[in-house]
């Protein structure tokens, strides 16, 4: 059994209970964590030498959030991170004024234009010759840099720190909820990209097809004077915007047309994609390319480590660092990943609060699902799904997609396999609607039920809201993505470690707190080997749910 540190609830080191959240009695598991956390921020306080990176793993249920605010209300300066937006309004609705919460522009309105529905990226301050005003996003961000507890996105909080040049000041500490998605959106904010639409306006027409990331650097060169007169022809075509006859002050107070809008557009993706690019052209690191050869295809230049990147996030953000999430994993396997001494770590982890008997798995497989043989074995799965849905027909539930193309393909087959279930579906098509799909399910009398590959984390759906869920296939990183392959080529613990990760958090929406219950169904039958070869990376919690569910397929010990 993998356990970093076994929790034994000492309390003879810094009391972080007294600032847990008002109002709410600890939990027992909540008031064991803060204990040894206690004790490693006491020693990294006494010793300069301690470890200063602490990682704290706790099942869903557990409070992750209530001991993130402890934390943060305990150090008085603290950099609270989420990665997404939807858990920064988690966070806000829990907590309120004691954060405070800022997002990018695009999330704010101009208020000098308020019946155009103008966002602050695009508002006054952004047009040439714009004021230095304090719009809604500037007094939020000027807000959060002044209060004791900064809550902001991963994504945004690095951007606004590498490619805007924003003094964010050093802090006592910096908490990285989710973390377990830290790797994949730090190196999501390096990526230079280059959307079709782009590549005609800047270089004529799409970049050529060349063999690797590092056949890019000399064309690019070539380039970077072309990139920089598009910029300066933007410039242009925004002040010829304004017609000769009208002063500036008179035609600022217009809101921008549609054109002047696509225009700052515009400007902004590509002094966004300059300095990415000028950073690839730098950087002596390894990058990988994705380049899919269809027509419309983004050419990305992703950089294959942001080992450099995190240490440096770690470094300049704070003194102590956190990190925080259902499963990291082994810390070894994390301290490669952002460059850190495993020696400089502290793990923590907590178990599940919750009986199984509340959380159970429920284990039918339809055969080994993969990228070859789904299409062969889809009428199968769907035709288990049907049954699943006829069996919680009273209930609301989660279908975990494949992907969006076979989420797709499973609503059309319903639609004529089961209409009445088909009906309570609520297909969520892209990362931007989830949101308002959650509303839906949450708002509706009827026992919907959601579909999509993205709702695996960051979502709260306690009590009837999800009775029953399943997930079709287990949740590989896909192979296809030339940056999957190369970062497993380079260490396959990782790939396995990244499947563990996302079948725990898919699992964890099932049981939300005491009260609760719902159960989750596992059809691909790659989840008893996948167990019988990697049970050393799943947490003991997810276990006590799977070994059952394989026994009842037959299996005495989840072993081939």
């Amino acid at each position: 059994m993998r356990r970093e540190t076994q929790l034994e609830g000492r309390t003879d080191a810094l009391d972080l209970l007294a600032h847990f959240p008002a109002g709410v009695t600890p939990r027992p598991e909540q008031a064991r964590l803060l204990a040894a956390v206690a004790d490693a921020i006491a020693e990294a306080l006494d010793d300069p030498a301690a470890a200063r990176v602490v990682l704290v793993e706790g099942p869903p249920g557990v409070g992750k959030s209530h001991i993130a605010m402890t934390l943060a209300r305990w150090s008085g300066d603290a950099y609270l991170l989420t990665s997404q937006k939807l858990l920064q309004d988690q966070y806000e609705r829990e907590f309120g004024a004691e954060l405070q919460i800022v997002k990018g522009r695009d999330n704010y309105a101009c208020d000098r234009y308020p019946g155009a529905h103008v966002p602050t990226s695009r508002g006054a301050c952004r047009r040439p010759r714009g004021p230095l005003c304090q719009c809604p996003y500037v007094r939020a961000k000027t807000a959060a840099l002044g209060a004791p507890i900064f809550c902001a996105n991963t994504t945004y909080f690095a951007t606004l720190r590498h490619w805007h040049a924003e003094r964010l000041r050093r802090r006592r500490l910096l908490i990285v909820d989710e973390a377990h998605n830290l790797e994949a959106q730090l190196a999501g904010v390096y990526t230079a990209g280059f959307p079709p639409a782009e590549m005609r306006a800047w270089f004529g027409g799409p970049l050529p097809h060349l063999a690797s990331a590092d056949d890019y650097r000399a064309l690019l060169v070539e380039h970077l004077d072309r990139l920089e007169a598009r910029r300066a022809a933007i410039g242009r075509e925004l002040e010829a915007l304004r017609p000769p006859e009208l002063a500036a002050d008179l035609f600022l107070r217009m809101p921008p047309s549609r054109a002047e809008q696509e225009l700052i557009a515009q400007r902004d993706n590509l002094e966004s994609a300059f300095a990415r690019v000028r950073f690839f052209l730098d950087d002596a690191g390894e990058w990988i390319m994705r380049y899919p050869p269809d027509p419309d295809a983004t050419l990305e230049l992703v950089p294959l480590s942001v080992a450099v990147m995190a240490r440096e996030l770690f470094a300049e953000s704070a003194e102590l660092v956190v990190l925080s999430s259902a499963h990291l994993g082994p810390k070894s396997v994390l301290a490669e990943c952002f460059g850190l001494d495993a020696g400089g770590m502290r793990a923590f982890a907590s178990p599940s609060p919750f009986p199984v008997e509340q959380r159970p798995i429920v284990y039918r497989p339809v055969g080994a699902l993969s990228r070859s043989s789904l299409a062969a074995l889809e009428p199968a799965l769907f035709a288990a799904i049907a049954t699943i849905l006829d069996v919680h027909r009273a209930e609301k539930g989660l279908i975990h997609a494949p992907s969006y193309a076979a989420g797709a393909r499973l609503v059309r087959d319903l639609a004529a396999r089961a209409p009445a279930h088909a009906r309570r579906l609520i297909w969520v098509e892209s990362t931007e609607a989830k949101a308002r799909a959650l509303d839906a399910h949450r708002a509706s009398s009827v026992p919907t039920v959601l579909v999509s590959p993205s709702l695996r984390d960051g979502v709260d759906l306690p009590d009837d809201f999800l009775r029953f869920q399943i997930v079709t296939k287990m949740p590989f990183p896909d192979l296809g993505d030339p940056w999957t392959a190369a970062r497993r080529e380079r260490d396959p613990r990782w790939y396995a470690l990244e499947t563990a990760k996302a079948l725990v958090q898919a699992y964890g929406r099932s049981c939300r707190h005491a009260g609760d219950h719902g159960v989750s169904y596992v059809l691909d039958a790659q989840f008893e080997r996948f167990l019988a070869r990697y049970r050393v990376l799943l947490p003991e919690w997810f276990l006590d749910a799977a070994e059952p569910a394989l026994r009842a397929r037959g299996s005495s010990d989840g072993t081939e």
